[in-house]
């Protein structure tokens, strides 16, 4: 602190050292702030720009629907309803692939051995027995398949290997002791009276006015036509007994069909979800993509602002310098 002559303190000489004291603090401040800040923003912007990076990089095609499956247990442990009806739609006649025909014909030899080793020695004595041609129109319709596939509306690659699962899953299923418990039961069932209301229609003729019969004396009088009797149907119940099977009891063909449905049904289901879930996917990895876009852009701001802010803190150290350098030169003059 500089002296007067007199060797006592100036005033304005120590409120100027005041002054600069406070000054010095706040800049230490405020350099330790913007270090903070500038630190916080070259991170953040480094976070910014590799998410972005990684947003950007991924590609809606990379996303593969996950392959949809049916275990034997999901066969066996479902209901199995009484009727089921084998629906694949025959389109018309087109020119079929020998390959094919005969891949199908393969499996169908290979489908029916299952069905007459595992399901039809269950069967009761009145039950028909199938052969591999009936036995192919009601469970693998191959016809139908061939001319799906040769109009483009079935991929044979795919359906080959549908029904090579479906063989193998009906194979474990036809091994399970409760595939074996439920044909067994069939087979040891005995028939039952059975009493059903039946709903029925009989004619009966009633009689009604024509106005343009003339099939009677003085149709012309006044009302004109005729008297007549109309037949009309009339709906009626009819009780009746017959013997039937429990309502538990399923047949062999009818356990074997509802195992092929269910089979269907859950591959189905389960491709349509895995379907769903792929799109939502790849809708996530597109609009991830306009996210990255838009969050590299803020990075490259949040860059520019740290660019700003060192620039700031540079004119800093460059003022905390010269007052280094000026208050060693007031030193060196006292």
């Amino acid at each position: 602190m500089a002296a007067d002559a007199s060797g006592e303190s100036s005033p304005k000489s120590g409120l100027g050292t005041l002054l600069n004291k406070i000054e010095k603090i706040y800049l230490r401040i405020l350099r330790i702030a913007i270090l903070l800040i500038a630190t916080l923003l070259i991170g953040y912007a480094c976070y910014l720009g590799i998410a972005s990076v990684i947003k950007i990089a991924r590609s809606p095609e990379s996303v593969k629907e996950r392959e949809a499956t049916v275990s034997a247990d999901e066969l066996v442990n479902a209901d199995i309803p009484q009727k089921n009806d084998l629906a694949i739609p025959a389109d018309q006649k087109i020119k079929i692939d020998p390959v094919q025909r005969q891949y199908y014909r393969s499996f169908v030899g290979r489908y029916y051995h299952l069905y007459k080793t595992n399901f039809e020695p269950f069967r009761q004595p009145e039950d028909k027995q199938l052969s591999q041609d009936e036995f192919d129109d009601s469970f693998v319709n191959t016809e139908a398949r061939l001319n799906a596939v040769a109009a483009g509306n079935v991929d044979f690659t795919k359906d080959k290997a549908d029904l090579e699962s479906l063989l193998g899953v009906m194979t474990q299923a036809a091994g399970d002791p409760e595939t074996k418990r439920r044909l067994k039961q069939y087979k040891e069932a005995k028939k039952v009276q059975v009493t059903k209301n039946i709903q029925r229609m009989r004619t009966e003729y009633r009689r009604g006015w024509d106005s343009y019969s003339t099939a009677c004396d003085n149709w012309y009088d006044t009302p004109i036509g005729c008297a007549v009797r109309r037949p009309v149907q009339v709906p009626y119940t009819d009780t009746v007994t017959v013997m039937e099977f429990p309502a538990s009891i399923r047949s062999h063909t009818q356990v074997f069909k509802a195992y092929q449905d269910r089979y269907y049904t859950l591959i189905g289901k389960r491709r349509e979800r895995a379907a769903a879930d792929a799109a939502a996917e790849r809708d996530r990895i597109v609009a991830g993509n306009a996210e990255g876009r838009v969050s590299l852009v803020t990075a490259m701001w949040i860059l520019g602002a740290f660019l700003a802010l060192m620039f700031f803190f540079l004119l800093i150290a460059i003022e905390r310098h010269q007052r280094q350098i000026a208050g060693e030169w007031n030193r060196s003059d006292i």
